[in-house]
Order: C-alpha cells, then structure tokens, then sequence
C-alpha cells in the first residue's frame, strides 16, 4: 500500500517539475524578449533626445546666420 502511494507521489512530482520547466522555459523567453523591447525603448528615447539637441543647435545657428544676414543687408552703424 505505502509503495503505491509513493510511486503515485512520484509521478505527480515528476507532472509538477515538468510544468515547472516549461514555465521556466516561457519565463525565459519572456525574460529576453522584455529585455529586447527595453533595449530597443532606450535607443529609441536617445535617438530622440538626440535629435532635440541636434535640431536645437541648428536652430540657434539659423538664428545666427540670420542676424549676420540682417547686419550685412542693414549697414548702417549704431546712431
């Protein structure tokens, strides 16, 4: 009787590792694909915030080519 029980224990410890492996597995997968779209959210801010401060600069450049323009079409000196 008690070896039945325990044979029948064992199987169902050999069900539950079996499901917990593949839960592992999935857990993985799961793992690396977050870590994936984590990696492709943090290029993706940077290019952002890259672009900002690249268009930005040209901005005050453009500003700046501006006012040397002004100057050159207006010259008349300070009254």
């Amino acid at each position: 009787m008690t070896l039945v029980l325990l044979r029948q224990i064992r199987a169902k410890q050999d069900e539950q590792s079996q499901i917990l492996a593949d839960h592992t597995r999935r857990f993985d997968h799961l793992e690396k694909r977050l870590e994936d779209m984590s990696k492709v959210a943090r290029y993706s801010l940077g290019q952002t915030s890259e672009t900002q401060f690249r268009q930005t600069e040209q901005e005050e450049r453009i500003d700046a080519l501006f006012d040397k323009l002004e100057q050159l079409l207006n010259p008349k000196g300070p009254a």
